[in-house]
Order: C-alpha cells, then structure tokens, then sequence
C-alpha cells in the first residue's frame, strides 16, 4: 500500500502526495488513526489520455489539522477490473493500457504487503525470540498440569460442599474448644507522650488488656477501648510524692464508679497508675 503521513502543526491545511491513483475514492485520509472529516482531495491530472489518470495531488482540509495530531493519506485500490472488452467491440488503447496499469499498481500494492509481512515474520521467526517463545510456552504447560493435579486432588466439589456442611457443626465446636489455643492480638497501642501513656491490647477474642498512669489530681480514666460491661477488674495505685509517699503507699488502690468507658477515683491523687482487663464491647 502506498501512503504518507505528517504532522500537523495548526496552521498547514495543504498536504501533497506522489503516488498514482484512478479516482478520488482511491484515496483514504486518516487523522490520529481515525477517518478524516472535512477535507477535499485535489489530484493531478494526467490528461484525457494517461495511462494512470491521476499522478499524486493533495489534502486540502477545512481547518488545519491541530498541533501533533497524526496525518496519514494512503492508496487503496480495490482488486477489481475497470474494463469489460465485448467481442467484437473496438478496443480503446487509452482502456486497455488503463486496465493493465490499474492491475499493475494493484500488484505493487500487495507485493509491499508481503514485504511488510515478510520482514514482521523473520522478526518473530529469529532463533532467540523462537527460542524464548518455546521456553515460555513450556513453562505454561508445566504450570497447567502442575493446576489441573491440584484439582484433581480436590475431588468432586460437590462431595466437598456435603462434606463442609455436614462438619460444620463440629468445626465450630472445636473453634470453640481451642479458642484459649488460638487466641491472639488483633489491635494495640504503645504509651507515649502523645497519649498520655495509655497502652491496650485488644485480642482476637475480644479479650482486652488496657492500662496507664495520670497526673494533676485527675479524678477519673477514660478508657481507650470501650468494654462490654463492667465486669472487668481495675487494679489502681496511688502513688504520691515527697511526704506524700507515706501516706500513699504503692499498693493502696480504689475506684468510686465504673463504666463500660471508665471509673471514676476514690479520691484523687498527684499520680495514678492503672490496669484494666475484660472483655471489649
């Protein structure tokens, strides 16, 4: 197939091309790869006599074609006979050397396709690419029977599905049974500045350990994590400083109310330190 191809800039709107054609619907313009709008075709005439009526011409559009926007004008011609010869009939030169010449041109044409074709295969057909391609198909095929064992191993799924159902009931018991076994830390917080140094761990089970220290005489602790009742246990110390101390003693612990949020002090102190386990909301 002849064909050319520009780029537009927004300002040219003319674009030639050499290579002959025999009618104006010879000729496919394209713009990025789309079918153009909005253009005419203006071809060389070769004169009432040619062999080929049209020598090249150009694209005139309406409006130029915009910054890089991609231009292709290429020759399609139609594998077709543009003569019928009646027996008989007075056989016109100017015909006949038109006829051959279209299905000249109309060879050329597909003898570039094959050149084209040509070189795209022997870039596929080169011996490492061939080889890489084997090597990759290979692996597909191993990858596939590694699969369809891994199936096979499964069984029927539906006998799978009984076998499920059937067994869910002592499933969930032995979930149950071994809930202490396989319980773990789902969620937790580190003591920092940032937080007050409150800590938490909060376990698969819904199991919650939490705890912190509070300073400035505060009379409660907002927990981090709410609880599910107050059912929990609080250990609390009170810890004073200077002569304090002596009437504080580390072990001395207490709390006036509870919540599933918090508990409220006894009485307030300088410091607290504080521990909190149960079962989270």
């Amino acid at each position: 197939m002849q064909k050319i191809s520009f780029m537009g800039n927004g300002r040219i709107s003319e674009f030639y091309f050499n290579f002959p054609y025999f009618e104006h619907s010879n000729i496919i313009v394209t713009v990025d790869n789309a079918p153009a709008h909005g253009y005419n075709i203006i071809g060389n005439a070769g004169g009432p006599n040619a062999d080929v009526p049209f020598n090249g011409g150009k694209v005139v559009f309406d409006t130029p074609p915009r910054q890089m926007e991609y231009i292709t004008i290429a020759r399609q011609l139609p594998l077709i006979r543009i003569a019928d010869y009646q027996p008989m009939a007075r056989i016109e030169p100017v015909m006949l050397n038109q006829d051959l010449n279209y299905l000249m041109e109309v060879l050329k044409d597909k003898q570039d396709d094959l050149d084209t074709l040509r070189t795209q295969y022997a870039e596929i057909a080169d011996h490492d690419s061939a080889v890489a391609i084997l090597a990759r198909i290979s692996a597909i095929h191993d990858e596939i029977v590694d699969i369809d064992a891994k199936i096979a191993a499964l069984g029927d799924i539906s006998t799978l599905r009984t076998d499920v159902s059937t067994n869910s009931e002592n499933i969930t018991a032995v979930n149950v049974r071994t809930m202490g076994m396989t319980d773990y830390v789902i969620e937790s917080q580190f003591p920092t500045a940032e937080n007050n140094y409150t800590w938490f761990r909060k376990y698969k089970s819904k199991w919650v350990e939490m705890g912190g220290e509070t300073t400035n005489n505060a009379s409660s602790v907002t927990f981090p994590i709410e609880m599910a009742d107050t059912h929990y246990t609080v250990i609390r110390t009170q810890c004073g400083t200077g002569n304090q101390q002596s009437y504080y003693p580390a072990w001395v612990a207490g709390y006036k109310t509870r919540s599933t949020t918090g508990f409220t002090f006894s009485c307030a102190t300088t410091n607290n330190i504080w521990y909190v386990c149960g079962l989270a909301a």
